[in-house]
This record gives C-alpha cells, structure tokens and sequence, in this order.
C-alpha cells in the first residue's frame, strides 16, 4: 500500500482534474467512462483467467509448496501489480492507445512489428492451452456447463438491461446474481440434468477419454471457438464486457469463501498433503513436465506473481475506460494483488490433498474439500462450484484473447484480407484447436508462462522507455523488466530444448500417446516439430525485442543526461 502510493503520487503524479481517454474520445464503443468499482471488477475478472489457479498447481507438483508460495508472494508484491497499474498509466498518459502504438511512437515502426508479431504468437499459446484446460474440466467434472451457460445467457441480459433499458446497476446485479446461482443449484439439487462429458468413443483405443487428440475433445473446443467467435466479433458493451461482470460475481464470492476456509483449517482439522519442497534442480529434458526451478518456476506460475496478459487489458482495454487517472491504483493495482490471492488460494487448495496434482480439477476438489467441511455443504456440490469457477476463470479471458488478437491482426495486416476481423479470428481459432487437440498440455502450459512472463518483462520495460522520456524515475520497472526477461527467455529456451529432443527422438511428450494410438506417430511429430520452432522463434523475437528496449532506454537517458 505505501510502496503503492509512493509511485502513484511520487513518479506518475497522477490527478483527478486531468481528463482521461474514456472522457475526451467517448464513442460508446471503445471509449467510455466507467466506474471504478465496476471497471475493477471488469479488470480482475479479464486478467485472473487460469494462470493463478492451474500455475501454483503444476508449480506445487513441480517443487513443492513452499517455492510456489514465496515466489506468488514476493513477485505480487515488487512486481506484478507495478507492471498492471503502470501499463494503464503508460496508456492513458498516451490517449488510451495500446502498447503497439506506443511502441511505435517511442521507438520506430521496426520495434513496433516485432512486439505486434510477438503477441499473436504469444495469444494463439495461451488460447490453446486454457481451451485444453477449459475442456479437462467440463469432461472430468460432470454438470460443469449448465451453470456456464447461465452465466454466459445472463452476461446478454445484463449488457441489455444496463446499456440498453438503463437498468439501475445495483438492481441488475442483484437478478445476476440470483440467476447465476439458480443455475449452479439447479445442476447440484437435480443431477438427472446434468451434462456429462460427449460421449464420443475413439475406435483405435476404445474407450471414451479427454486426452489430447480425442473426439470428445474436439467437440468442446469446436464449441469454445463458437462462443469465442460471438465475443470476439460483438460490439462491447453488448456481449464480452456485461460477460466478465457477470462471471466476475461468482468467482469473487468463490475466492473468498476458499481463502476463509484456508485460514480455518485448524479449526477443520485439513492440513497439509503435499511436501513443502521437491524436486528442485531436473536438467533432464526427457523428465517432460519439468525441468530447473530456475528458470521454470517463475514462468510456470503464470499469473499470480506477474503477467503480461495484464498489460495487454491494461493497456488496450482499461485504460479507456478509467474515469479517472487517480482510479489507476484501486483498478489496475487493486485487480493484480486481488489475482495474488487467486494463486495463494490455488496453493492452499491442493496442498491439502494427498498423491499427484496437476489438473485444473485438482483445485476444485481442493476447494471443495476446504469449503465443505468449514460451511457444512456436500463436497460434490462445492466441487461442482469451483469446477465453474475454473470453467469461467478461463472462458472469459479467452474471450478477450480472440479479442485482442483480432485488434492486433487489424493493426499489423491492415492493408491485407488477414486484417479483417472476420478472417482473423477464424485463422485463430483454427490454430487454436490445432494446438490443444495434439499437443502435450505440461508442456504448452510452460511455453504459455514462458511467453506470457516475457511479454511481463518486455512491458515493464517499455514502462521504462516512456518514463525515461518523460524524464521520470524508472527503476522501479526497469531492474525486474531485466530479471524477467531474462528468465523468460531462459525458459524458452530449455523448452524449445524439451521439444526438441522428443522430436528427434521420434517419440511422444506424455499424454501424446494417445494421439498416436489415434492419428499416427506423424501427427504427433508435427506438433512437436511446429512447437520446438515456435519455441526457437519466441526466444528470438524475446532477445531482439529486449535489446531494442534496453538500447532505447540508454538512448532517452543520455539524452536526459545532455539536458541537465
């Protein structure tokens, strides 16, 4: 909080009297005042997707508790709401305009391609794996969908009532609410309407399955590309943002239910299953789902500690919507610490159960086992909640991948057929199915953090780029956009590595077996052929988008420097 207000006041010196984007270009589309009470639930519930509750899992099956821990803790708080709420600054200081545009205006039309080329790449990753985890989840855990279409049938209502009828806000969100909760209800007191996983049986293994390459999984992510289509290509306020505002009760409610659960325990009698440290130091690549704590740790937890989506929504969507600069903070800020204790609530989850983690669904028994046994309802119920908590965690979010990916294919292919929007969420979706329905889900979930934590690294230093033209103090962004970039790019790296080595090896990451019962070794080999490069071309871009920002930051502090 003091740390907070020192920047807020001290470097951005922020005020309630400038006007913002959302004030001076209103359009109704884009462009519009919102207040802060709703614009952090907007903000918390577009950046905390999946990344702080299946992150602080893998990374407790990789290393144990204790590191996940620390590291969602400490990166929390020096890092990660630094990069969200100064990311927003950045943008609203510069007409609301998202970090390509200012890429551009502060160093060149080059730096601007590279970072617009390095976010499609990084959204098509981070779509396919929370797809494959969105899927996991609506197949292991029966019932999961029908609360999901509540919600999706309410986020419609909402936007109608509140943009269209004027609808008093307090009066629409409490029928959300109620709504919402009629649906999870519904499916926990009369089982016989609950939808069970597609029953579609894969012939060459005989048995229905959700492993990557199944029927099953291709029907679901076939349905996540139609209801990611509608949200993408909609305007706003009709569809996507009444949608997130909507999801965002629930969840909200959810999380701290299970923090307040955690923190009972002892009166419970729950205590912790899983080892506090293990694991630390695996330099083998054929040990696939995992590797050195250095560098993987701080990229498989993938939010939670920090994330670059954050700056993408701070950046491109937020920021024109502050109505004021001094809303930054409680918006931008206050969302990150909220998406912390997202993580910290993941760690307690599955910490308490015994054996091997590493499913989304293990934080929904988790939190199921921790709620039920402090509030007294049935743990299949509470399991049901928290499994459509992870279901709308990530849904929603990925709404919003598609989204920007669509504005950034505008910007970049503007003279070109890939420029429309129609066409550019198509290709995405495409791709999308692609990677989740053949890849190694452990794996792409560390490409995903690796991208995702560079692209953390890469804001914050653009952060310093502008404040060092504007002659402001910039350490506080510079020093950790350096350690994460460099770590990212480490990361990518050892997994280019991985896939690599299984690649020429001619054999199949894990759950990959499956896919080559079904489709052939082939399949599998293109995957992991189109990964390993993917990978080598991430690190690339990472490197060259890195020296571009750090020799135009030196540039703009000489320059300071000549002034003085």
């Amino acid at each position: 909080m003091i740390y907070s207000k020192y920047v807020d006041k001290k470097i951005w010196a922020t005020d309630p009297n400038r006007p913002t984007p959302a004030k001076l270009y209103t359009d109704g589309v884009e462009y519009f005042p919102v207040s802060r009470y709703v614009l952090y639930g907007y903000q918390f519930k577009s950046v905390a997707a999946l990344g702080p509750i299946v992150g602080p899992i893998v990374a407790t099956a990789f290393y144990g508790w204790l590191p996940a821990l620390i590291w969602l803790i400490v990166g929390n708080f020096f890092i990660g709401w630094v990069q969200d709420y100064s990311a927003m600054m950045m943008s609203v200081r510069n007409e609301g305009r998202s970090m390509g545009p200012i890429a551009y205006n502060l160093m060149g039309d080059r730096v601007r391609k590279i970072l617009l080329v390095y976010i499609m790449i990084y959204l098509i990753i981070i779509t396919a794996v929370f797809a494959w985890v969105i899927v996991d989840t609506l197949n292991r855990i029966v019932g999961t969908f029908i609360p999901v279409i509540f919600i999706l049938f309410m986020g419609a209502i909402f936007g109608h009532l509140v943009f269209r009828l004027k609808v008093d806000i307090l009066i629409a969100t409490i029928i959300a609410i109620i709504v919402v909760f009629a649906g999870i209800i519904l499916v926990a007191t009369f089982p016989q309407i609950q939808v069970p996983p597609v029953n579609f049986l894969d012939p060459k293994l005989g048995t229905t399955t959700t492993w990557p390459g199944s029927l099953t999984v291709l029907f679901w992510l076939f349905l996540l590309a139609i209801i990611y289509y509608i949200a993408a290509s909609t305007p706003m306020p009709r569809f996507l943002l009444p949608t997130i505002f909507v999801g965002f009760l629930p969840t909200i409610i959810a999380l701290i239910l299970v923090i307040i659960a955690a923190l009972f325990t002892p009166l419970t009698g729950l205590s912790m299953a899983q080892a506090a440290v293990k694991n630390l130091w695996i330099t083998d690549p054929s040990v696939f789902q995992s590797g050195p704590i250095w560098p993987i740790l701080f990229v498989t937890i993938a939010c939670g500690a920090i994330s670059g989506w954050h700056s993408l929504i701070s950046s491109g969507l937020s920021s024109k919507q502050l109505e004021y600069e001094t809303d930054a903070r409680p918006v931008g800020g206050g969302a990150m610490i909220t998406e912390g204790i997202v993580g910290l609530s993941s760690v307690a989850a599955v910490a308490i159960l015994a054996g091997s983690i590493g499913a989304a669904t293990n934080y929904a028994q988790g939190a199921g086992k921790l709620t039920s046994a402090l509030i007294g309802i049935s743990s299949t119920g509470m399991t049901l909640f928290y499994s459509v908590f992870i279901v709308v965690m990530g849904l929603i979010t990925s709404m919003l991948f598609v989204r920007v990916w669509r504005n950034v294919a505008a910007e970049l292919f503007e003279k070109s057929i890939f420029g429309n929007k129609h066409v550019a969420i198509i290709v995405m979706l495409i791709v999308m199915i692609f990677l989740a329905f053949t890849g190694s889900w452990t794996n792409l979930w560390i490409y995903f953090g690796g991208t995702n934590q560079l692209l953390a690294g890469l804001a914050l230093l653009l952060v310093a780029v502008y404040l060092a033209s504007q002659k402001r103090p910039t350490a506080y962004v510079f020093i950790p956009g350096i350690f994460m970039a460099i770590t990212t790019v480490a990361a990518l790296v050892w997994e280019t590595y991985v896939y690599a080595n299984f690649l020429f090896a001619n054999k199949p990451l894990g759950p990959q077996t499956n896919v080559a019962k079904v489709f052939g070794q082939t399949a599998v080999q293109i995957s992991n052929g189109f990964s390993a490069v993917l990978g080598a071309v991430l690190a690339v871009l990472g490197v060259i988008m890195t020296t571009y920002l750090i020799l135009g930051y030196f540039r703009y502090r000489r320059e300071k420097a000549k002034s003085a």
